[in-house]
């Protein structure tokens, strides 16, 4: 009875280490992809944009480095990095995404947790999955923690319009 008794602890440990191995080669599939963001097609939300977003945003903050990436079936997901009110100028705030059929029409769904939690815009239909919401955010993932200042000092810099010496890090 004793060696049974202990086979079958071995047994089972050797089950819990084969399921735990399972399960952790499961979470490696599911880490973010990583992107060439020139291959992307990021581009710049217009100012008018992140307002009408804004509009239904319930935390205390505002967003800002807004960038948008239209899908293949020609949806428009709007994503913006969550600036709170409480925060240093340069902590890094939550990607917040919204999908749209038409950026003119101020018509916006609440894609990732984020955004269905911190603004009153409805559900979309997709989550971060969909082709287009997770390329959005890759597109904000860089401008994490810089304020529009330094953003736009080292768009500057990088076309030789402000010298290469200047600290954007301070703006």
């Amino acid at each position: 009875m004793r060696q049974q008794g202990g086979l079958r602890r071995h047994m089972a440990a050797w089950i819990m280490c084969a399921c735990a191995g399972f399960a952790l080669a499961g979470c490696s599939q599911m880490s973010n992809p990583t992107y060439d963001l020139g291959d992307l097609g990021c581009a710049s939300s217009s100012i008018a944009t992140i307002k009408a977003i804004q509009a239904k945003v319930t935390a205390d903050g505002t967003l800002r480095n807004g960038k948008q990436v239209r899908a293949d079936d020609g949806q428009v997901f709007v994503s913006a990095e969550l600036h709170l009110r409480s925060d240093d100028p340069h902590d890094k705030g939550d990607i917040l995404t919204w999908v749209t059929d038409d950026v003119e029409s101020n018509e916006f769904f609440s894609v990732d947790v984020n955004a269905r939690d911190e603004s009153s815009w409805p559900d979309a239909k997709v989550d971060v999955t969909a082709q287009g919401a997770r390329e959005s955010r890759a597109c904000v993932g860089p401008s994490l923690g810089k304020t529009p200042a330094q953003i736009q000092c080292e768009i500057e810099q990088s076309s030789g319009d402000v010298p290469g010496d200047r600290n954007c890090e301070d703006l």
